[in-house]
């Protein structure tokens, strides 16, 4: 459905006032120092340039708008305005993350009027509304994550990333995706997939489009997470009542009526708390939920040990937090420890033992 620019210029302007305009409180145009186009006063659907920067301001203006169609007219132009059209299409389509994510084609006319170049404009788009709207802008480590996990709990397929100060390797956008994966055993299935695609491919500011491969239909995942919570919920019911805090080895002493740690055994939490084998991935999994739903932090660690790739937890202990690994927690559910080792970073460290730090909170003492 194609839109009245006057009518997208009007809103954008009411709400620019207001601080409404979600859209637009992330853009590339309203994060500009100096704004080089203007609203012609006597007709406020088209927009005023003077400047080759400008004129991309102005289109970027219109693309972060949504627009269909608009017009500029380019007053004192001193550039050849048919390049300079030209380029500024391409830069915005090539360069720019929005434009680069959603901008199928820019199309274009050019009129000389007697003190103006007016230029009109057709933009065809590759990305609904709706997915353009649904951008998730962030800044830094923290809220790139935080991005992941909604991604995670929602069940998403797809999501879209403005990043604002990109600096990572693909190596870290994986690392850090399946730290907030993990982060939510509930969702944890076996056989999920990620990929990114950024746009544009290189520069500081991009938008990363988040795929995940599912490997079952969000209604079985969604029936999965009930089942899951179910069984977490009838392991605890031991528990001291409610409104007193369990500790730790409580928590793994419910594991432990449940869960039956083996090598070789499924990495499915349900699994484990089913009572199937399951291994290191899969018991880690099964105490992170029981954790979670007992009211105490616990993060899945995907690291690496001396022998090799090892998941463990990060758990939270009086002020502080602390690792447990899951060959003492194994050890623990058997009886064969009266109570559970934990470690701090730098015990764990000399052990042999790494981790992203980056990704989870500190364990000192």
């Amino acid at each position: 459905m194609r839109k009245r620019i006057g009518l997208a210029l009007l809103a954008g302007a009411l709400l620019w006032g207001t601080g409404c305009a979600s859209l637009l409180e992330r853009s590339y145009v309203s994060a500009t120092a100096h704004v080089d186009y203007y609203y012609v006063p006597e007709d406020p659907s088209t927009l005023r340039a003077e400047t080759y920067q400008g004129l991309v301001n102005a289109i970027l203006y219109l693309v972060e708008s949504y627009a269909d169609t608009g017009t500029i007219r380019l007053y004192n132009y001193t550039g050849d305005v048919e390049a300079d059209l030209a380029n500024a299409c391409a830069e915005i389509r090539s360069e720019d993350p929005l434009g680069a994510y959603a901008v199928q084609d820019i199309r274009y006319d050019t009129t000389r009027i007697v003190t103006y170049y007016e230029v009109n404009l057709d933009l065809l788009y590759s990305r609904s509304a709706q997915e353009v709207e649904g951008i998730v802008p962030v800044t830094g480590l923290g809220g790139l994550q935080t991005a992941f996990s909604e991604a995670v709990a929602a069940l998403d397929e797809q999501a879209a990333i403005r990043a604002a100060r990109f600096s990572w390797t693909e190596q870290e956008l994986s690392e850090l995706f399946w730290t907030a994966y993990y982060g939510q055993p509930l969702y944890a299935v076996p056989g999920s997939q990620v990929s990114f695609t950024f746009y544009p491919d290189t520069g500081t500011q991009r938008i990363i489009e988040l795929s995940i491969l599912w490997p079952q239909t969000v209604q079985e995942l969604a029936q999965r997470a009930e089942r899951l919570e179910r069984a977490a919920l009838q392991a605890l019911a031991a528990l001291p009542a409610a409104g007193q805090a369990p500790t730790l080895s409580e928590v793994a002493g419910a594991l432990g009526s449940t869960a039956v740690y083996d090598p070789q055994g499924s990495p499915d939490p349900e699994q484990a708390l089913a009572g199937a084998p399951a291994n290191g991935l899969g018991l880690a999994l099964a105490m992170e939920l029981l954790c979670h739903q007992a009211g105490l932090e616990a993060f899945l660690v995907q690291g690496a040990s001396p022998q090799g790739q090892e998941p463990w937890l990060i758990v939270e202990q009086g002020e502080g937090y602390r690792h447990l690994l899951v060959s003492d927690l194994a050890a623990f559910l058997v009886g064969g420890l009266g109570e559970l080792p934990l470690y701090t970073d730098q015990e764990l460290a000399q052990m042999g033992h790494s981790w992203p730090q980056s990704f989870y909170p500190v364990c000192s003492d």
